[in-house]
């Protein structure tokens, strides 16, 4: 099987793009982002997203995970048109020139809820308060209708925020905050969160996350739309779970931010899915393995 990682320079890209590479069942990987990798290990088109069927080879699996960020696309909804949606369409348009359908896994998010639910699962109706969400799910739709007229083989994973992030941006915690106090507590640096205590937002580690993105793009899923289980966190649970792993930490200075807060308002605090099997043996359990993991990294980073 030959596979496309689109988004291949980013965190999560790069780190599917780099199982799939080492997956039996794959001959041969191609990342397609507007950068290249910085290990330069895989080969990547250097090219937007929205030229994806000018600039991709044929495949028979795309896993896509090009996209511009919740705050990006507040900032600028006509590049989060451009990128979130207009990728799709040009994958789609790519698809529909294949031999047989591929595969498209489409990593889509959380943040096509707003409802403000304790918890969502696949049967949860969206209703997204952001640009970023309500892009992600045209995306989604628009991928539930290339694979309904028998043009794509799609499944949607929609994923919570991955931790822990190790891009260290000098900007403030946004959704990621739970990354930031994870790393900064493991490097002896200030925490802070731009939400009040008893903020919750579910998280998930990456290993599981890319755990699931392999087993839907490799395996047979039980359904074309699916949820990546995740953990309910604030801020405070991050404080206890450093305490139990013996990790020293500074006080956690909460500082709202209204425009953040708004953002994220309607998100739930936990996903679920219906179907507990295709998660199974990777779900998280707990945060104190993925603290745990994260610390390993941290000693090693220190000593390259």
């Amino acid at each position: 099987m030959r596979a496309i990682v689109t988004g291949a320079a980013g965190f999560l890209g790069g780190a599917v793009a780099a199982r799939l590479a080492a997956d039996p069942r794959v001959t041969a990987v191609t990342g397609l982002d507007r950068l290249a990798p910085p290990d330069g290990a895989l080969p990547t088109i250097a090219a937007d997203i929205a030229r994806f069927d000018a600039a991709a080879p044929d495949a028979e699996l795309v896993v896509h995970a090009a996209a511009i960020t919740t705050q990006a696309s507040e900032d600028d909804p006509d590049l989060a048109y451009a990128i979130n949606v207009e990728g799709m369409r040009a994958v789609l348009r790519w698809a529909s020139r294949q031999a047989a359908p591929p595969r498209i896994v489409f990593l889509s998010s959380l943040a096509v809820f707003g409802n403000g639910d304790a918890s969502a699962d696949e049967a949860t109706p969206p209703n997204p308060q952001s640009t970023y969400g309500t892009t992600k799910l045209i995306a989604e739709r628009l991928l539930a209708d290339a694979t309904r007229r028998g043009a794509a083989d799609g499944v949607v994973l929609r994923l919570p925020v991955i931790v822990v992030r190790t891009n260290g941006r000098p900007a403030r915690p946004g959704a990621g905050f739970v990354s930031a106090l994870i790393d900064g507590a493991l490097r002896g640096l200030p925490c802070n969160t731009p939400f009040a205590p008893g903020f919750r937002i579910p998280v998930a580690s990456s290993g599981a996350v890319v755990g699931l993105v392999l087993r839907a793009a490799l395996d047979t899923p039980p359904a074309r739309l699916l949820h990546v289980p995740a953990l309910p966190v604030s801020a405070e649970d991050v404080a206890a779970a450093l305490a139990r792993c013996r990790v020293p930490a500074p006080p956690i200075a909460h500082d709202p931010d209204p425009a953040m807060e708004r953002l994220v308002a309607g998100w739930p605090e936990r996903m679920r899915t219906l179907h507990p099997r295709f998660s199974d043996g990777l779900a998280d359990t707990a945060l104190d393995p993925i603290i745990e993991a994260h610390r390993t990294f941290v000693l090693a980073d220190r000593h390259r």
